[in-house]
């Protein structure tokens, strides 16, 4: 390969990332769709018996369902476990997400505040929804950043 060629795939690689960034840009429901099933599962704690894996499966259930629809709409699906510009992001959602389940269980089941997995979970819902946006801005940014040869 001469350089005028490698110059040429570096430019169609570039405008395919740039196409593909144009693409990845998802609703508003969608976000709170990310938000509602994390906020969902810890929720779920406050359920009694078994209803709370019910509604873990459920989740786990919606969370294959979104998967399917981002496909069948943009033909992709993009994980948030990847690399790149994007995995502190995921971090943070893992890190607060697990923080917020062991302090609804423990308030739940230690203290008897039998109402705290509903209040965390609903705090996480709205974290997870902002963070998802965020994760979506910065993804695009690296896919568009290449266009531009950054």
């Amino acid at each position: 390969m001469n350089e005028m060629e490698a110059a040429h795939s570096l430019e169609m690689m570039r405008t395919t990332r740039g196409a593909l960034a144009a693409r990845a840009k998802w609703s508003l429901a969608r976000h709170a769709a990310v938000g509602l099933l994390l906020g969902g599962l810890i929720a779920g704690y406050a359920l009694p018996g078994p209803w709370s894996m019910v509604l873990a499966g459920a989740c786990m259930a919606a969370t294959a369902m979104v998967v399917a629809r981002d496909r069948r709409r943009d033909g992709f699906f993009v994980s948030g476990y990847r690399s790149g510009r994007t995995w502190w992001v995921t971090f943070a959602m893992l890190l607060v997400g697990l923080a917020a389940l062991v302090g609804a269980i423990v308030l739940k089941q230690r203290y008897g505040i039998t109402w705290a997995p509903v209040a965390i979970g609903g705090g996480m819902a709205v974290f997870a929804t902002v963070m998802s946006i965020v994760w979506e801005r910065m993804y695009r940014q690296e896919l568009d950043g290449a266009r531009h040869g950054r």
